[in-house]
């Protein structure tokens, strides 16, 4: 029988901060496996953590942004967040789930980085900031389902009304490379931003003009 969404959400979160991170350690996979997690658990107890995650409030927010890492990394040890890619797990739980992120932009991270985001100086910012990039898919015909990349672009187009410059950069962050596979829907969602939000700092407006083109690193 899997682990509860509590043990899971623990497993996850409740770890010191360091280096290595606790999911390099030599235990690791004994302790993660005996959770018993399947990938269809995995799906149910990602969307419950986005749809309502304020039950991270008991973590620092260093603790988050290394549990942001391990759970949706393409290069954590376990690849929790593969659950969403792969076809086993029925679509339409995989596309919930998806589309609650942006919840968790909202609920979560904008309350929690109100002012300028800081990607490169705040383990929380650059976590976030990172979302779509160590997503593990950034789209295209070797992709999942038209349907999933389609929500995954929602996702991104939403999170860019957040009134939140991290959620917005996180979001610019993640059209930027999934450009390559949809140019004209990264260019489009891009510049109704740019027209739309009149007060963005030079900063965000550079940045985005260059995700535009799928031209930031």
């Amino acid at each position: 029988m899997p682990a509860s969404f509590e043990t899971w959400l623990a497993a996850a979160f409740d770890h010191p901060v360091g280096e290595p991170e606790w999911y390099w350690g030599e235990q690791f996979d004994d302790e993660w496996e005996a959770l018993s997690l399947t990938d269809h658990v995995t799906v149910a107890y990602l969307q419950i953590l986005f749809r309502d995650p304020g039950v991270l409030a008991v973590y620092s927010l260093d603790q988050v942004a290394q549990g942001i890492w391990f759970l949706i990394g393409d290069s954590s040890p376990a690849q929790p967040s593969y659950a969403l890619v792969r076809s086993e797990v029925a679509l339409a739980d995989r596309l919930a789930c998806v589309r609650s992120i942006t919840e968790f932009f909202r609920r979560f991270v904008a309350p929690s980085a109100p002012g300028p985001a800081d990607q490169n100086g705040n383990s929380f910012h650059t976590a976030c900031y990172m979302w779509w990039d160590i997503f593990p898919t950034r789209g295209g015909p070797h992709g999942p389902e038209a349907e999933l990349q389609e929500a995954c672009l929602q996702v991104m187009r939403d999170c860019l009304t957040i009134q939140s410059e991290l959620c917005q950069l996180s979001a610019l962050h993640g059209l930027n490379h999934w450009h390559a596979a949809f140019p004209q829907q990264v260019e489009e969602a891009v510049d109704g931003f740019l027209a739309r939000e009149q007060a963005l700092s030079p900063s965000i407006r550079t940045y985005a003009a260059a995700a535009r083109q799928g031209c930031c690193q």
